[in-house]
């Protein structure tokens, strides 16, 4: 199944969805994932989890050209909806970029464990009041 966002022909993302294995369901990305994209991937990620309830949900993000801060959450908040209900998310196929993007923010090695390994537990995103701030930099709460 093919999935089309809803957005300019600029910023298109490409979803398609496919059942390799019995406990595997695997997402392939192309596109963008971006502010305009990022709730569409989500979504649609959340739809597999909840209709399909594969052990292991495998993002393939080989066609990903871009990966923002609105995409790395859509994945987190997908990794902590499964983790929640027993089930696995990993991404693969990441293009140098992608792979950059997730080392620098610490989610490498989380969203890509092996599916053989226990999942650990959910990753949070810090609040504005635990989040430290630069010497010489107040924080409101």
């Amino acid at each position: 199944m093919s999935k089309l966002s809803p957005v300019t022909a600029l910023t298109q993302l490409h979803i398609d969805t496919s059942r390799p294995s019995p406990a595997t369901t695997r997402v392939a990305v192309a596109g963008e994932v971006d502010l305009a994209t990022a709730s569409v991937l989500r979504d649609r990620l959340l739809e597999v989890l909840r209709d399909q309830r594969p052990a292991v949900l495998d993002v393939d993000l080989a066609e990903v050209t871009f990966l923002d801060c609105t995409g790395i959450t859509a994945l987190v908040d997908v990794r902590n909806a499964a983790v929640q209900t027993g089930y696995q998310i990993r991404v693969s196929h990441l293009r140098p970029i992608v792979r950059r993007v997730l080392d620098l923010t610490g989610l490498l090695a989380v969203l890509t464990a092996p599916s053989n390994e226990p999942t650990t537990s959910p990753v949070s995103r810090p609040s504005r009041a635990t989040m430290a701030a630069p010497p010489g930099l107040t924080v409101a709460a």
